[in-house]
């Protein structure tokens, strides 16, 4: 049965018992430490913090590890403005517009409102927007490669940009330099590592691996208002956000792409619930073609 992902992290954490040796490179380490990085808020990007003594030369080495599971796609999920301005930098704004707008058609052909289930969609369902996440090949309708640098790619998956508090992230509570940047990955679930070596000779430096895996997508995924149960799924940042307003008393949406990240879902919801109240539709069910700007989102 495959761990759940904090355990899995224990798991290969406890594997690195300290006093235990390991091959690396043609050179032999003992492990003298290894921990879970922690910071004040969210997590940082390294996973499994391990410190080692090569045998021979006594020098230390920090094999910084991000463990991916076996099914993960996601390399990046609920991003708002300041999450994209550490992953790419101050030029955040221009990736992310440039990579949504290769979609807007996709977008303005979305049905909106949602009076039956479809799909994993449920029954009486409005769309306030699309959240942005980042994975590692693409996913779904809405889904796009990102334009990025080597450099950019390589920060996504080491966390090189994020806050000091992330970077410098607590070990054993101790605040060390860089331990919250990774330097390598480990995929697949961790039932296949039974002791340390196994897990040294299956990691991969994130430089290596972006040299062969250069590509990284955006998925933007539908926030709704669910009409039934007066509901949504938090106020998440939003990329592409829909305008909800009454015009000539019909229940009327434009597709806003002018501010991504920045707008988030109770400021989107807010105006829909307070259009739906003037227009007197309490759910999905109350709306008709005569209360409506268009059937086409239906």
């Amino acid at each position: 049965m495959s761990r759940n992902f904090g355990d899995s992290e224990k798991y290969i954490k406890n594997l690195f018992i300290i006093g235990s040796v390991f091959i690396m490179n043609d050179k032999s380490y003992e492990v003298i430490s290894s921990a879970k990085p922690s910071c004040s808020k969210g997590e940082p990007k390294t996973d499994i913090y391990i410190l080692a003594k090569e045998l021979k030369s006594s020098a230390v080495t920090e094999i910084k590890i991000s463990l991916k599971k076996a099914n993960a796609d996601f390399l990046e999920n609920k991003i708002g403005d300041e999450r994209a301005l550490a992953l790419f930098g101050q030029d955040w704004k221009y990736i992310v517009s440039a990579a949504i707008l290769k979609l807007q058609d996709e977008f303005k052909c979305k049905q909106l409102i949602y009076r039956d289930k479809k799909g994993r969609t449920v029954a009486g369902s409005i769309t306030l927007g699309w959240k942005f996440e980042l994975l590692n090949k693409p996913g779904g309708l809405l889904s796009n490669k990102i334009t990025l640098s080597k450099k950019q790619v390589i920060d996504v998956y080491a966390g090189t940009n994020l806050p000091d508090d992330k970077k410098n992230a607590l070990v054993d509570g101790v605040r060390i330099p860089d331990s919250g940047i990774a330097n390598y990955l480990l995929f697949g679930d961790t039932e296949l590592y039974t002791n340390t070596q196994d897990v040294i000779d299956n990691i991969i430096l994130i430089s290596s691996y972006t040299d062969s895996t250069p590509n990284v997508y955006l998925a933007c995924k539908a926030l709704n208002y669910r009409t039934h149960q007066h509901k949504f799924d938090g106020n998440r940042p939003l990329c592409v956000f829909v305008d909800w307003n009454v015009h000539n008393n019909k229940l009327t949406p434009t597709i806003r792409f002018d501010a991504p990240l920045v707008t988030r879902g109770n400021i989107v919801a807010e105006k829909l619930i307070n259009s739906l109240k003037t227009l007197n539709i309490t759910t999905t069910d109350d709306i008709t073609v005569d209360n409506i700007s268009s059937t086409v989102i239906l």
